[in-house]
């Protein structure tokens, strides 16, 4: 009986190589697979967008979803330092930031627009209106929606009032000061058209 032939060396080699190219093929379809279905539960989610100005990073935001009656959403104006804890007193030394606090008082998530092109803060002394953001440059500001778990408070980031009057030439550091040594002063908060529920009363020293 013949006995039988034995490939040779070349034929081992064409075989390893028609075996590699095969199994890279295969790797190469189930990683297409993967891709495809992480791309497709990534699309079914809600969209991520640049946080709104002004927002603090543990807000989530999107471009879609139930916008949050109107009503429901407690603004409450804030003042103190610039790590966000708050003050009813300022030295001569030390400088105001301000901010607010959004709290959902609805039973379910719901979106609110929380941008900096919907967010007004005004300083008042008596009835007379000293400082508002209205005055600031607003050009560049954006809406940005933002999801509120109910019942939980979100605070946007402390910004410094240099304790000056705005006025139609701007609300900087280069406008004229405002009275202080002991003088009394409020902040209002609008954000979306809700404004603010709280009196938030401080003392310039």
């Amino acid at each position: 009986m013949p006995r039988s032939r034995r490939p040779s060396p070349e034929v081992f080699r064409r075989r390893r190589i028609a075996a590699a190219v095969l199994l890279a093929l295969f790797i190469a379809l189930i990683w297409a697979g993967v891709t495809a279905v992480s791309s497709w539960l990534g699309g079914s989610s809600s969209t991520q967008l640049q946080l709104p100005d002004g927002m603090a990073e543990s807000s989530v935001v999107v471009e879609s979803g139930e916008m949050c009656p109107p009503g429901t959403v407690v603004v409450e104006a804030q003042v103190g330092n610039s790590a966000g804890q708050t003050m009813t007193a300022f030295a001569a030394d030390e400088t105001p930031h301000i901010w607010f606090t959004l709290t959902n008082t609805n039973s379910v998530d719901c979106t609110f627009n929380a941008g900096a092109k919907v967010q007004y803060f005004t300083i008042q002394s008596g009835d007379q209106d000293i400082w508002s953001s209205a005055q600031c440059a607003r050009d560049s500001l954006e809406d940005g929606n933002i999801v509120l778990p109910p019942g939980e408070t979100m605070s946007s980031s402390p910004s410094p009032w240099e304790k000056v009057f705005s006025s139609d030439s701007g609300c900087g550091a280069d406008q004229a000061p405002v009275t202080t040594g002991g003088a009394s002063y409020h902040l209002k908060v609008d954000v979306s058209g809700e404004l603010s529920t709280n009196d938030q009363q401080f003392v310039l020293n």
